[in-house]
């Protein structure tokens, strides 16, 4: 065992020695009690709320918008009763030909004018729901508190339209073309071609309601794609989309 002399007194003593024997002086200093390492403990997850509805649950802040699209009631009285008794008309006086090609306008033009869609768009999935969609939107802005919602009202014509978009949860969107209104421009074409072929003035005065049905019930359309992928169409007046697509860049760029 190497030895090293004392400073003090100059005694031969050992280098592990932590004080000289004969003096008593101090030869090296005793090490601090190391402290123990501390252990971190992993941070809680975040408890996460979820967005009820009477069929599904979604996580609320996954949830990139909500929208609906429905048909306003007087549409049914003014343009659906009347196609429904001109059916009914056509069958008892005409029957045959005219009486199916009554029938078949009728029901398309019964297909076309009821909507009544309320969706919801969240992480990698757009969910049909069938309830009413002023009380989820409600409830839906109530949970939202914290975020400030790019939300729209308007109607055309013959539809009520509403959504409510999360900025945060929003990917991508682009303005998108709406041509479902050229089915009716069409249908009212075809039933001018007809009322000139059977030689029928009925059909004439139908064919320009139609055409006028399909012109009137023109909108706009925005495309969203929410964080998670999920694609959907927000529906808005034509003359309103500018403003819409202006209000949630904004909100983006915040």
């Amino acid at each position: 065992m190497p030895l090293v002399s004392c400073p003090e007194c100059s005694n031969q003593v050992s280098d592990a020695a932590v004080s000289c024997p004969s003096c008593g002086h101090p030869l090296q200093q005793i090490p601090q009690t190391q402290q123990a390492p501390q252990i971190q403990s992993a941070p809680q997850p975040e408890k996460r709320e979820l967005f009820k509805t009477k069929k599904d649950n979604f996580v609320l802040d996954e949830i990139a918008a909500v929208s609906s699209v429905k048909t306003r009631n007087w549409v049914y009285l003014v343009i659906g009763l009347p196609a429904i008794i001109a059916t009914i008309l056509a069958w008892m006086n005409q029957g045959g030909a005219i009486a199916v090609a009554v029938t078949v306008v009728a029901l398309i033009i019964l297909a076309f004018i009821h909507v009544d869609e309320g969706r919801i768009a969240s992480t990698g999935a757009v969910t049909e729901v069938e309830e009413d969609m002023d009380e989820i939107s409600q409830r839906y802005h109530q949970a939202l508190k914290t975020i400030e919602l790019v939300t729209y009202q308007g109607r055309n014509t013959f539809v009520d339209m509403q959504f409510s978009v999360n900025p945060e949860r929003i990917a991508e969107f682009s303005k998108t073309s709406s041509y479902g209104y050229l089915v009716m421009v069409g249908l009212g074409i075809l039933t001018a071609v007809a009322g000139q072929q059977m030689q029928i003035p009925f059909l004439y005065g139908a064919a320009v309601a139609i055409i006028l049905l399909g012109v009137l019930s023109r909108k706009a359309s925005l495309e969203i794609r929410g964080v998670g992928g999920a694609k959907m169409e927000l529906y808005t007046k034509a003359g309103d989309i500018k403003q819409v697509i202006a209000e949630l860049t904004k909100a983006i760029e915040k």
